[in-house]
């Protein structure tokens, strides 16, 4: 079962917490702007470790990192702008978040290769091809990859999902089990709630990586060729 919270969780609290601040600011208890100008980055903190427990250890410690130099800047413990940190920071975060989507998939496909597992595409009828053939990247666009079994009895399937300022869609055969271990950087996934729960479903291994973009998975029914 997935046990995935929602990304709008941290949003909602982040703005409880702003609005119980604004509350005592009105009340003369504290100075919100003050608070804010100062204290901001922890926010940035607090992102880091949610990225961290959940779902990007690597992006979200580097997260944690920049909002720690973010909150010694502001605080003027150290003589550097926050705008000197800011592309830096990003630079981390980003490339944190593709040495961990790729060592994932690299870690999948070593596993696959070991138990002997298929990897096949739409239309790939060859049990042996190498996982990278299930591929979807969308960089400021739209993608769309179908995958189907090829007529080969397949238990696993490796798909690699990439989504920068981008959306891709990702057609599986219906009554397949879907594993989502793509790797998250203020993006969103979509994933049928309709999960099959017996033991000799076939499963597709979702990878890769969601950078300010979407990744939709729907069931198709390759039968009746509806989607």
């Amino acid at each position: 079962m997935n046990t995935r919270i929602d990304g709008a969780v941290p949003f909602g609290l982040a703005l409880i917490a702003l609005g119980v601040l604004l509350t005592l600011d009105n009340l003369e208890v504290v100075d919100a702007t003050g608070v804010l100008a100062g204290w901001w980055p922890v926010a940035v903190v607090l992102a880091g470790l949610w990225w961290a427990f959940t779902d990007s250890p690597v992006a979200g410690v580097l997260v944690i990192v920049v909002g720690g130099l973010l909150l010694v800047a502001t605080l003027d413990l150290v003589e550097v702008t926050v705008g000197a940190l800011i592309l830096p920071g990003l630079l981390l975060v980003v490339g944190g978040a593709l040495v961990q989507a790729g060592a994932r998939v690299r870690g999948a496909e070593v596993a696959m290769a070991g138990a002997g597992r298929a990897a096949v595409g739409a239309g790939d009828a060859d049990a042996g091809r190498h996982p990278r053939a299930n591929v979807a990247t969308a960089v400021f666009g739209d993608a769309r990859l179908a995958v189907s079994d090829g007529g080969a009895d397949v238990d696993e399937l490796l798909v690699t999902a990439t989504a920068v300022f981008g959306d891709v869609r990702v057609e599986v055969p219906a009554g397949w089990r879907i594993e989502d271990h793509l790797t998250r950087v203020l993006g969103d996934v979509t994933i049928p709630a309709d999960q099959p729960t017996y033991p000799e479903s076939p499963t597709i291994a979702l990878h890769g990586l969601v950078l300010l973009g979407d990744v939709y998975v729907h069931y198709v029914d390759l039968a009746e060729g509806v989607r």
